[in-house]
Parts: structure tokens; sequence; C-alpha cells
């Protein structure tokens, strides 16, 4: 800015000087020292130091203010790019949470399932036994427990007495 006036500078100066030597901008007078400028060539100008400073203050101002848009937008990608990690990262836990929760789901019906058809089973061969033999509930008791003795030959029993042993007089 101060070097695109150097035209009006050099005006200014000229306009000062001929007052000074002249005593007036247009004649020689006595308040001046008899002296007449006729041109004045601004060849050198030497900006003050306040002035270099305040200009190289403000580029480095400039630049701090450049460099920090600079590391703004990069923390903002960077931070942009987490948040879209982390939203992948929710989305493969919460599917795998779901897979799991049907997985277990799934297993436990399939259980459900095996218990009911085998309370089922055991329900018909129980009354299939009832009505073959004749037997009544105390008749039923005795030909599972007999069944249990068989499924389990080491199942050791205890009888006391005057405990029964066998109920095959109730079958």
């Amino acid at each position: 800015m101060f070097q695109n006036k150097r035209s009006e500078i050099q005006e200014r100066m000229f306009k000062q000087l001929k007052i000074k030597l002249q005593g007036s901008e247009t004649e020689i007078n006595d308040e001046g020292v008899y002296a007449f400028a006729n041109s004045l060539q601004l060849e050198n100008v030497e900006l003050p130091l306040e002035y270099k400073n305040a200009i190289a203050d403000k580029q480095r101002a400039q630049e701090d203010i450049a460099l920090a848009l600079n590391q703004r937008s990069q923390e903002l990608t960077k931070a942009n790019t987490e948040l879209l990690a982390a939203n992948e990262e929710t989305k493969i836990i919460l599917a795998r949470a779901q897979n799991e929760r049907n997985v277990t789901i799934t297993q436990a019906q399939n259980i459900a399932d095996q218990t009911l058809f085998a309370f089922e089973k055991e329900t018909e061969v129980l009354e299939r036994v009832k009505n073959d033999f004749a037997l009544d509930a105390n008749g039923v008791i005795a030909y599972m427990t007999n069944q249990l003795y068989a499924t389990a030959p080491k199942l050791k029993v205890s009888i006391g007495e005057p405990a029964r042993v066998s109920r095959k007089d109730e079958l």
C-alpha cells in the first residue's frame, strides 16, 4: 500500500520542500531561504521499522489463520472419518447381537420342542402300557421304577425294611 502511493508521497514532499526553500508554493518570499525548488526525485523510500514489523506481523497472522483453517479442516475430516467408523462398528455390533439373539431363541425353541416331543412320546408310551397291561396309577409308577432301574445299571439303591423291592405283583 505504501509503495503504491510513491508518486503521491513524492508530490507532497516536493510541496513541503518548496515552502521551506521559497517560503510558499508559488513564489520566493522572506519566509524561505531564497532558493528555488524546481523538482524533487524520490529515489529510496525507507519504511519505518514499526511499519515493517506491522507488515511482518500481519503476514504471520494471515499464515497462522491459514494454518489454523487447514488444521481445522484436517481435524474435521479426521473426526468425520472416526464417526463413520464408529457408526459402522455400531451396525456390526448390533447385527451380531441380533444374530446371537436369533440363534439363542431358535436353540431355546428347539430344546423346548424336543422336551415337549419327549414328554408327548413318554405320555403315549405310559398310556399304552397302562391300557395294554390294565395298570392303575401305582402300577404305572412301578413300571416307571423298573424302567429306571433298567436304564441306570450303576444306580445304587438302598432299601430299608420292610420296603418292597419289587412291584411285579402290581404290574
